[in-house]
């Protein structure tokens, strides 16, 4: 059974008494507003399905791993990914039924960091990442303004006429590296999108989960950066009372809480894309750095 979403708006900064019942969770959660929410654990998760650059990238891997003490890392395979989600996810759920049929490596690897993170909350990276500043330096927070996700910019289309190729979307934001507290809202919705949007892919070419062998477009839209930035952009009217669209967010210099989310602005996590106004180097406002060797584009599917 997947979960329904009834989002409620803000009063005075918390949630208006809303009970949001996930089912798909193994042990059944209810959810009173984001005031229920824990701090964002100190977890990092990345995922590696046999990366055939692994041995290149582990060196990145590391700055995770000792970079941030005090925080556990984990890095998921297949076997320990699959684990995780019968963990946490019902036996008779759509998403681990989804998970355990889908052939599509890119959308399973995509679908993973969602299950685990709504699951269990934390920081999750590609492996192609590599830390700049301590995760404790990310940001901060206080008692009456919470931060229970975290989460960059990928592409702002400024004051340019038309959008960048590969973009759809004049704001867009990253999922390469992300972080949410446990089972928060957003997360949830999108683990019932991306459920949703597999089992309609899979449809639309007539095949079975197993034989799905997305287009690169098919990624961005049902898995990818432009299903998560529709869902975030969807969700942040409900956490701050008040429509929220790219022109709030156009320009983004320093990070801005919205509601329960803090949005860091394009150098966070996205430095040396080109556009945006991104900066080709590290600088000072770089957190980690994204170096796009990801082998989804090459890989079939």
């Amino acid at each position: 059974m997947l979960p329904v979403i009834a989002w409620r708006p803000l009063v005075a900064g918390f949630t208006i008494a809303c009970i949001n019942v996930y089912t798909w969770l193994g042990n059944l959660v209810t959810f009173s507003g984001h005031g229920s929410l824990q701090p964002i654990p100190k977890k990092i998760w990345q995922i590696n399905f046999n990366h055939p650059r692994y041995s290149d990238l582990e060196s990145f891997v590391n700055t995770w791993k000792s970079n941030d003490a005090g925080y556990e890392h984990t890095l998921l395979d297949k076997q320990a990914g699959e684990g995780i989600v019968r963990k946490h996810c019902g036996e008779d759920s759509e998403p681990l039924k989804t998970y355990l049929e889908l052939g599509s490596t890119i959308l399973r690897a995509d679908y993973l960091r969602y299950l685990v993170l709504a699951a269990e909350g934390g920081f999750y990276s590609d492996l192609d990442t590599y830390v700049v500043k301590p995760i404790d330096e990310w940001y901060s927070e206080s008692t009456d303004q919470p931060v229970r996700a975290l989460i960059g910019m990928e592409y702002d289309q400024l004051d340019n006429p038309t959008l960048t190729e590969g973009m759809y979307m004049p704001v867009q934001f990253c999922q390469w590296t992300l972080a949410v507290s446990a089972h928060h809202p957003l997360m949830i919705s999108m683990v019932n999108s991306v459920t949703q949007g597999i089992q309609k892919l899979a449809g639309s070419h007539e095949v079975a989960l197993s034989n799905i062998f997305p287009t690169n477009e098919e990624v961005l839209h049902t898995t990818g950066p432009v299903k998560w930035s529709r869902e975030v952009f969807a969700y942040l009217p409900s956490t701050t009372g008040t429509e929220v669209t790219h022109r709030n967010l156009t320009g983004l210099k320093e990070p801005k809480l919205f509601g329960d989310v803090m949005i860091l602005p394009i150098n966070a996590f996205a430095s040396g894309l080109g556009h945006s106004g991104s900066k080709s180097h590290v600088s000072m406002e770089t957190l980690m750095w994204h170096t796009f060797q990801g082998a989804w584009r090459v890989e079939g599917g």
